[in-house]
């Protein structure tokens, strides 16, 4: 297998225009809160919400886009199955590393203009100079957050209606992930709790993505493995 892979640089790739422009439009909302509101928390903090969907996109187009193209190309499904983990595996921290590069760039305008940074919940890290933590933190949020994507989009590609009900693991394991890094927005824009009650911690947040990797990806695994090829899902 040659590294980086196709399927994984053209996600890189996208995420890192992608990045740059929400990076632009996150700036200038800051500048107008600062201007005509009041500026006294982390814009990212807020701003990391929509990465989640982002990531989840993508996991979704892992299989509704690529499966079908690799397997009209030759490849079989293994190799996609490999190929799609492999991805996850690095994506995920590819876009931590983003968001480490937004904080990091938000500390340093906030200290520029005098602004007051603060974070609005609770999370592994407490200062946007915290480099090491925030990484952690948005690298097993993102790994959750592809592989949900990655099982609900293989449950409607092979059972479309039913697939539904791959919805349910994969709000569990997202939630459960959340909980670790003591989010109390596990989904985006909607607070409540779904009974997970754990610890912060960063171990307890890489066991969780780890737990969350293998038992996502090999339920994905099990419906892939001989799944029929479809043009598209209906």
């Amino acid at each position: 297998m040659r590294f980086p892979s196709r399927l994984l640089a053209a996600n890189m790739w996208l995420a890192v225009f992608a990045w740059l422009a929400y990076l632009v439009i996150i700036t200038l909302v800051t500048v107008a809160i600062a201007i005509w509101g009041d500026l006294d928390e982390s814009v990212w903090e807020k701003a990391v919400q929509l990465t989640r969907w982002y990531a989840l996109f993508v996991g979704v187009a892992l299989v509704t886009e690529f499966l079908p193209l690799f397997i009209a190309h030759g490849q079989s499904r293994r190799q996609f199955g490999f190929q799609a983990a492999v991805t996850i595996a690095v994506f995920a921290p590819f876009l931590a590393f983003l968001l480490v590069i937004s904080f990091l760039l938000e500390a340093l305008l906030y200290g520029l203009t005098g602004w007051t940074w603060a974070l609005g919940q609770a999370h592994l890290f407490t200062a946007p100079t915290q480099a090491p933590m925030i990484f952690l933190e948005y690298t097993v949020m993102f790994v959750a957050w592809l592989v949900a994507g990655v099982l609900v989009s293989a449950a409607f590609y092979r059972w479309q209606g039913g697939g539904l009900l791959a919805i349910i693991p994969a709000a569990v394991m997202v939630l459960f992930v959340q909980s670790t890094i003591g989010d109390k927005m596990p989904l985006p824009f909607i607070t409540f709790q779904l009974g997970f009650n754990l610890p912060d911690s960063a171990l307890g947040a890489v066991l969780a993505a780890a737990g969350t990797f293998v038992v996502g990806l090999g339920l994905t695994w099990l419906i892939i493995r001989d799944v029929p090829l479809r043009n598209k899902v209906s």
